[in-house]
């Protein structure tokens, strides 16, 4: 059951209203286009042969053998890209590695061929001799004296913030206000723990793949599973010193990403091929590869120490944090992951010190993965305060209410927020949960809040009213699921008082829009293009005035826009259709908005996740049984669009607390490379889950819109915790939260 909390309606037709995805058709009758799909006559199939040593020297690469195998086209190594460093920011991954191996999987040869399997056989022929050298797995190493340095020369790398700590270190926060000694001294009770994330899969079902080739008239061609296309467009472009108006990435849907796919992966080595080849060339990923080797979010050690008084009140707050960046920072977030300093939550405290190391390791290359840092540091950060309220007696509600942050007080971590709701959020909570009812006997019941804002930067959509009587609306968004061209179709639809069905949502290539834009993150899709969509539809609002005037010699004032009519305020029976105004116009009436706002938002957005669980003495089990969300944010555009964000990424916060997570062996190989191993949550999994929205005019543009693509998939982990806790008196503190850690804690 999903309950929306609103506190008024906007007047809207389409705006406001759960309107279907206008992508849906297409996806469900499997006519959409992804970048798995794209294939071409002619085309070469790429594979790559991958390192399985973590950490190794490469002595020597024969390559005979593979090129003789007949369908075998071209076979490169890491000698012929040599010196070809590619990253988002930090640019240290090379196409192929030509003289040491970071990582098991690191790419160290690749062939193309006729087909498929001949392109797997020939890899498979390839000799090369390493020679081991030391490896680092866990974060938490790479930071000792004796750790080897992996980066020796990584001072040199374009991109490459200042090194001013230890080698292995490449970013990271430092964060202290207060006295954080006297604020211990202060405390009744000073407790620290040390809690854990594993590597994690996205959990997108489509794989990396692309297509390349170089048309007729010199144009860089691209399909590719990739939702943030312009940075990888402007990545090929400086590694080759191509121009990027000659590179041009085709619109395909994107089969999920939450982060995994915001690089044009391979892209680049795949068009080293076609250009040596003047072939087509396609690139899959296997999923052994994907759990192995892909960007993913990153493994974290968090180390908590917290001081309270027996009044409940947080004298001091300090967190270590060690993520695992891997064997390279291409894809890292930089300059930091900025989310864990929501590890100290959204509590009055006078004293915190938070620092978080990003480091090298021998182990799979880490990225943005949805609410990056919030899911660790949530994890953490929620964990303890129940640590601290059981500490003290107090109930883990009461507590949180005691120290939260209400408006107009000091954030503990420095930022300006206006208007905090997170009170308000804790409140509600507890009144739509029944958080203070009795429990069932065994039932263990948790609570932990979280929050995340949104970014803004570009966004842009143009609107042109077609002289056969549809409206095309474009925009540069390669959809990987968020709901983006259905917002703007609702607006456009509003705004031209149109049904939607005379709406068509076209996506621009890169070469089409050139608009820079850089793909939805940062929860900013609904912020940027409904402002966008509003204000380009009010510009052809205007046209369509202007030129009915100059047609019709009506009072421009006077006119308004009724049923998809011009209709003149002076005689309300005198209307044209806006399509007949563009037909005389000899050509569609459209304009184009480019908005650009600043990075950050003013507004942070609270959610509270109560959960009922139970565990069964036996098998130790672990079931949730009920689940409350709720989340303030400003107008919602979509109900249904929105309801639907949050429950996906509760269920996908389940499958992190319970039962996802990719591990490593000594040897830095991950032991559990498959769906079959790595279980995502299915229906079977999920609670009943009931869904508050506390809306507001607190938000951005016209329609004063927030996100809300990364507030809801990083407390159901602490939740749980809370609540296994609650229910077996033993608290766990890494995850997933499985039954084998659960028997053991009541066994031990």
């Amino acid at each position: 059951m999903t309950v929306t909390s609103t506190t008024g309606g906007n007047g809207s037709k389409l705006v406001g209203t759960s309107v279907p995805r206008v992508d849906g058709p297409e996806k469900v009758t499997g006519s959409a286009v992804y970048g798995l799909d794209a294939q071409m006559p002619g085309m070469l199939w790429m594979k790559i042969l991958r390192s399985p040593f973590p950490h190794a020297r490469i002595v020597s690469v024969d390559t005979s053998a593979a090129s003789a195998l007949p369908g075998v086209e071209l076979v490169l190594t890491g000698e012929d890209v040599k010196d070809l460093l590619t990253g988002s920011v930090i640019k240290d991954m090379p196409l192929l590695a030509w003289d040491r191996v970071m990582l098991v999987g690191d790419k160290v040869a690749a062939v193309v061929a006729d087909d498929e399997d001949i392109a797997q056989q020939a890899i498979g022929l390839i000799d090369i001799e390493y020679e081991e050298l030391p490896a680092i797995i866990e974060p938490e190493d790479a930071m000792t004296d004796d750790a080897p340095i992996l980066h020796p020369n990584a001072a040199s790398y374009e991109g490459m913030p200042p090194i001013d700590e230890h080698p292995n270190r490449y970013a990271g926060v430092h964060f202290a206000k207060g006295d954080l000694d006297a604020g211990f001294a202060d405390a009744d009770h000073v407790i620290e723990r040390t809690y854990r994330t594993p590597l994690l899969h996205q959990g997108y079902l489509e794989p990396h793949a692309c297509l390349v080739y170089v048309d007729d008239e010199g144009i860089v061609q691209v399909w590719n599973a990739n939702d943030t296309p312009t940075g990888a467009q402007q990545e090929l472009a400086r590694l080759y010193g191509l121009d990027e108006d000659n590179i041009n990435f085709n619109f395909n849907y994107v089969g999920g990403s939450f982060g995994g796919k915001s690089s044009g992966t391979d892209v680049a080595l795949a068009y080293e091929f076609t250009k040596r080849t003047g072939r087509p060339i396609k690139w899959t990923i296997e999923y052994d590869e994907e759990f192995q080797n892909m960007t993913m979010r990153h493994p974290a050690t968090m180390r908590v120490k917290a001081g309270v008084k027996n009044d409940g009140t947080i004298t001091a707050w300090e967190s270590e944090i060690h993520f695992a960046g891997g064997g390279y920072a291409a894809y890292a977030p930089i300059p930091a992951i900025m989310g864990i300093l929501e590890i100290v939550g959204p509590y009055r405290i006078a004293n915190v010190k938070v620092d978080s190391h990003q480091v090298y390791t021998n182990t799979s290359p880490c990225t943005y993965a949805r609410a990056p840092g919030h899911v660790q540091g949530h994890f953490a950060g929620e964990s303890h305060m129940d640590v601290l309220a059981r500490a003290i007696g107090m109930d883990p509600m009461d507590f949180r209410l005691h120290n939260v942050v209400e408006p107009g007080e000091e954030y503990p971590t420095g930022e300006e927020w206006e208007n905090v709701q997170a009170g308000a959020a804790l409140r509600r909570a507890a009144e739509a949960a029944g958080y203070y009812d009795p429990k069932p006997e065994g039932v263990g019941r948790g609570v932990a809040i979280g929050s995340h804002s949104q970014i803004g930067v570009t966004g842009s959509v143009a609107v042109k009213v077609m002289e056969n009587g549809r409206v095309e609306v474009n925009h540069p968004v390669f959809d990987p699921g968020t709901g983006t061209g259905t917002i703007i179709a609702q607006i456009v639809g509003d705004e031209l008082d149109i049904p939607i069905d005379r709406i068509d949502v076209v996506t621009w290539s890169t070469r089409e829009g050139k608009t820079g834009d850089m793909g939805i993150a940062g929860s900013r899709g609904a912020r940027m293009f409904s402002t966008a969509g509003f204000n380009a539809t009010q510009e052809v609002k205007g046209r369509l005035q202007r030129l009915t005037s100059e047609f019709m010699g009506w009072d421009e004032e006077r006119l308004t826009i009724e049923a998809g009519h011009v209709v003149n305020g002076a005689n309300a029976d005198e209307r044209i259709a806006i399509e007949d105004i563009a037909r005389r116009f000899g050509e569609p009436v459209g304009a184009r908005t480019d908005e650009m706002e600043g990075f950050d938002s003013p507004w942070n957005g609270y959610g509270v996740h109560v959960v009922d669980v139970s565990v069964d003495p036996d098998t130790a089990e672990v079931t949730p049984l009920r689940y409350t969300a709720v989340h303030e944010t400003g107008r919602v555009l979509n109900p249904m669009g929105f309801t639907s964000q949050i429950e996906g990424g509760i269920v996908q916060s389940i499958g992190s607390a319970l039962m996802e997570g990719l591990f490593y062996d000594e040897s830095g190989r991950v032991t559990n490379p498959s769906f079959a191993d790595m279980k995502l949550p299915t229906a079977r999994d999920i609670p009943s889950l009931d869904v508050v929205v506390m809306e507001s005019d607190d938000g951005h543009g016209p329609l004063r819109a927030r996100g809300i693509g990364e507030h809801a998939n990083s407390m159901a982990a602490p939740a749980i915790a809370n609540a296994v806790a609650d229910s077996i008196g033993a608290r766990i503190d890494s995850l997933p939260i499985t039954a084998e850690k659960v028997y053991q804690e009541l066994h031990q």
